[in-house]
């Protein structure tokens, strides 16, 4: 990259020759500072073209990794819940004689497994 030749502070402060007769500024020197000044232009063109085209492909490779990583959620299969230990052990009841010993076993079981409480 070309080298930037004045800041904004050299530019506000620059005080151009005066010629010998009457209060004109000195051509050549107002040409040479406005010679430079156009340079800088072109240089500061060419820094946001150059920063653009980069800004297109970070965005095209972040939206070509979001669609990667969103087709990789779709495909992902979720895992087994894990299913924690009940706080209190199960009982293990006698053999079923009646279908209410059925359905207090079957909710012993279910609190076992989901991890709720049921009320008998």
């Amino acid at each position: 990259m070309p080298a930037i030749n004045y800041n904004q502070k050299e530019i506000y402060d620059k005080v151009f020759k005066q010629k010998r007769v009457g209060a004109a500024y000195d051509p050549d020197d107002v040409d040479e500072f406005l010679d430079g000044i156009i340079a800088d232009y072109g240089t500061f063109t060419k820094r946001i073209q150059d920063l653009e085209k980069q800004v297109a492909q970070l965005q095209g490779a972040l939206r070509e990794a979001q669609e990667d990583l969103a087709a990789s959620d779709q495909a992902h299969v979720a895992p087994a819940p894990v299913v924690a230990e009940p706080a209190e052990p199960v009982q293990e009841e006698p053999a079923p004689n009646s279908n209410l010993d059925l359905i207090k076993r079957v909710a012993n079981l279910e609190a076992a497994v989901f991890g709720t409480k049921q009320d008998n």
